[in-house]
């Protein structure tokens, strides 16, 4: 690949692909990796000046605090990646549905109710369904991880999000794949893409995944709080309607340990809705908290039914 201003490009063996990645979330560094993998000469360019999109974190008094609460399917495509490119494996602990309280309904694996199991597993219960959803696929409709849920197998990442985004920048990086940040790609032509700045770089392969959403985008509330108190007493998390609270410390303790490390999600109802659910059965949560971070309006997810990144796994 010629790239005008990185001469230390240099051209690939003929029987090679030129490869160009356009973004550097989660999607566009798996993206990477798979073209690396497949013997391709890869660069990447991303238009923020850090990589990881919406799987960065934000440290705030020692802790990590992501965009609401992200799930990782082990085997899934992602897991899968991360193993392959890591020499250490990422420590997971699995969400336990039978410690997620939905208010007013009980637990929503109800593993002491045999009745109550049933009408679960023939799809009777609708408000069970909807929370599954909630919980497995931030309300979207992905049946392989909602049985992976009751499976055990939708974890906490121990490191966080951001913890995948460095093992895999990392492994590029060992490998000899470029990326460069602060490049906004806004034209695209037979060969290559132009950026702002009026670079052209040539490519014989164009892989966008910038994270744009194509069609109508789906936006969601999110609120990650750190409390110094552990008020869910052993509970996993907690539904109500369309609002979602997990306690990431209590499912892996490499979380804040010895606090409380509730990352929340809200369909719809806003920022609102979120504290409305904190305040009802999190009695006292605003004077336990070490840090916090919302997001009043983020992109879930676009008319191909992709989570943010364009990741599913």
């Amino acid at each position: 690949m010629r790239v005008r201003g990185f001469h230390h490009y240099a051209p690939c063996p003929v029987a090679m692909k030129r490869v160009l990645v356009v973004g550097a979330g989660i999607h566009g560094l798996v993206t990477a990796a798979r073209e690396h993998l497949a013997k391709n000469q890869v660069f990447v360019v991303e238009k923020r000046k850090r990589i990881g999109g919406r799987g960065t974190s934000e440290e705030s008094f020692g802790h990590q605090l992501e965009h609401g609460p992200h799930l990782l399917l082990k085997g899934g495509k992602l897991h899968s990646m991360v193993k392959k490119v890591s020499k250490v494996k990422p420590s997971l602990r699995p969400v336990m549905p039978h410690k997620i309280k939905i208010v007013d309904h009980g637990f929503l694996q109800p593993i002491n109710s045999p009745k109550e199991m049933l009408s679960v597993k023939l799809g009777k219960d609708p408000v069970r369904e909807n929370a599954a959803n909630l919980i497995s696929s931030w309300g979207l409709d992905i049946p392989e991880r909602r049985k992976a849920l009751f499976k055990g197998k939708l974890c906490v990442v121990g490191e966080g999000w951001a913890g995948l985004v460095g093992r895999l920048a990392s492994t590029l990086e060992e490998v000899g794949v470029p990326i460069q940040t602060g490049m906004n790609i806004v034209d695209r032509y037979e060969g290559g893409v132009v950026t702002s700045d009026g670079l052209k770089i040539e490519a014989d392969i164009v892989r966008i995944c910038d994270g744009k959403p194509q069609g109508g985008a789906i936006k969601v509330s999110t609120i990650d709080v750190v409390l110094d108190n552990k008020p869910l007493k052993g509970l996993h998390g907690l539904v109500r309607g369309d609002v979602a609270i997990l306690d990431l410390a209590e499912i892996h303790s490499l979380k804040a340990p010895g606090m409380s490390h509730l990352s929340c999600i809200a369909l719809s109802g806003g920022i609102e809705a979120i504290e409305s659910l904190l305040d009802d059965r999190v009695s006292g949560w605003r004077s336990h908290i070490i840090t916090k971070r919302e997001n009043k309006s983020i992109t879930l997810s676009d008319s191909r039914g992709l989570l943010s990144d364009g990741m599913i796994s």
